[in-house]
């Protein structure tokens, strides 16, 4: 033991209050419902389209193409004929990627209004307060 130490243990008075649950959950809403809503959203977008008569690029149209030398792996062989087995494929991941984009863009958004509203002041105790500095138009 020190000289200028005691037996006590310090306490940190000044504890950095955590943040609401409330902004976890938020975060977890994005990671990973906005995929899976993307999805969904996608094949219906997809099919609305096609029904439509709205004709889809023709890469993105039809089934998969795999290439020869990955049905050399045995593992994979069964995932790469469901992957084939569904149509459309690469326009319902083009369109989740979309809408993904947008759907994460939105609730970014609406995140950060909320909580500039509802979240910590911008200082706190122990910020030096901002400076107070009074400037005059510069004339030449």
């Amino acid at each position: 033991m020190s000289k200028y130490s005691g037996y006590e243990k310090k306490v940190n008075l000044h504890k950095q209050p955590e943040p609401h649950p409330i902004w976890r959950g938020i975060g977890c809403f994005i990671m990973l419902v906005t995929p899976v809503l993307s999805y969904l959203l996608a094949v219906i977008a997809v099919n609305y389209a096609m029904e439509q008569g709205i004709r889809l690029p023709e890469g993105l149209a039809g089934y998969p193409v795999m290439p020869d030398w990955l049905f050399f792996v045995p593992g994979l062989v069964k995932i790469l004929y469901w992957i084939q087995s569904r149509q459309n494929l690469y326009a319902y991941l083009f369109m989740t990627f979309v809408f993904i984009v947008a759907l994460g863009g939105v609730i970014s958004l609406l995140y950060a209004v909320m909580y500039s509203i509802a979240g910590p002041k911008r200082y706190n105790a122990l910020d030096a307060p901002p400076p107070n500095v009074k400037t005059r138009k510069y004339k030449r």
